[in-house]
């Protein structure tokens, strides 16, 4: 779907702790109705020298290395939580 905007988040992904960004974000999503892509653009450990990989595709992807982002159809990069629940609430 051309319109579908892409989620990127952490190895923790829906898996993770309840109060983890990268999993609220996508309760809030599904909660609304928005259908989305997901990438886990990070795994291994949320500490960054213990982590596998880096995240420079993250970063060509979204300008950015923080997660939760959502890169919504139009391009436009929301980085951060609060951003995203923003977005989603002006969303229907």
């Amino acid at each position: 779907m051309p319109d579908t905007p892409k989620l990127y988040v952490c190895h923790g992904d829906d898996g993770g702790p309840r109060m983890h960004p990268c999993r609220r974000v996508q309760e809030a999503l599904r909660s609304a109705g928005i259908e989305y892509d997901k990438v886990v653009a990070a795994h291994g450990s949320p500490i960054p020298f213990l982590r596998k990989g880096s995240r420079d595709e993250l970063r060509a992807a979204t300008g950015d290395t923080k997660l939760p982002t959502l890169k919504l159809a139009e391009g436009t990069t929301l980085t951060h939580s609060k951003a995203i629940f923003a977005w989603i609430g002006q969303q229907g």
